[in-house]
């Protein structure tokens, strides 16, 4: 389940295979998922109950469609007593190419736009979900030989503008459903959890990398006091 850009998406995974899957519209994934959930079931000729485990993106992303998606599968955990594993968004736009699997994804940075001239990013399959502006961004991949993935045109675009028209040979652009690649990378880490004779723990923590604005706009304790706080 993808629920931390606005092209959400939920995908149906055998064995590392895409069996089915749908996308979910922007601004109403809370009404949307488990009727989508249903149906993804019922194309690939199953049923929810029969689900072994469950993989949700945990952002960075939208703070409402990462809680949306953490809570959902949350509560299908405690229902079912099935395990689910959190991925990174960033982590999932590396793996969703095609060619991923054969890629050497050191070489490459993704990127997703996080608004207010700002970026999120990560650099390799190992590296931290990080955010800086944009600017920083593109001074960040000048001279680096890195590639850059996303699945927003508009960012590959604002960076081209900034770093020139030869920078277009090192853009990559990732599919906007990101779901199949979520599910291939939790797929494998629950198979590699249960495979080392350990419990699969319920790691579903929210990755949001910014703070929200109520951290970002929330006034300093001395005038929150000054207001007649405790």
């Amino acid at each position: 389940m993808e629920t931390t850009t606005a092209q959400g998406s939920i995908a149906w995974m055998e064995d590392g295979e895409l069996q089915a899957t749908c996308d979910l519209a922007a601004g109403q994934y809370a009404t949307q998922l488990f009727a989508a959930m249903e149906r993804v079931a019922s194309q690939a000729g199953s049923s929810l109950g029969s689900v072994d485990g469950f993989a949700v993106a945990n952002g960075p992303g939208s703070f409402t469609g990462v809680r949306v998606g953490l809570t959902v599968v949350k509560g299908l955990v405690e229902v079912w007593d099935k395990p689910a594993v959190a991925i990174s968004t960033l982590a999932a736009v590396l793996a969703s190419r095609a060619d991923a699997a054969s890629a050497d994804s050191g070489g490459e940075v993704a990127a997703l736009d996080a608004a207010r001239g700002e970026v999120y990013f990560r650099v390799g399959r190992e590296g931290e979900d990080r955010l800086e502006s944009i600017e920083a961004f593109c001074r960040r991949l000048v001279g680096s030989g890195l590639r850059l993935v996303t699945p927003h045109a508009a960012l590959a675009a604002a960076c081209g503008e900034r770093l020139g028209a030869d920078f277009s040979r090192r853009v990559l652009l990732a599919p906007r459903r990101l779901a199949e690649a979520v599910g291939r990378l939790g797929g494998a880490e629950l198979r590699r959890q249960l495979g080392g004779g350990r419990e699969t723990a319920l790691r579903l923590d929210a990755n949001y990398v910014r703070r929200s604005d109520a951290e970002i706009f929330a006034p300093p304790p001395a005038q929150i006091h000054a207001m007649g706080g405790e």
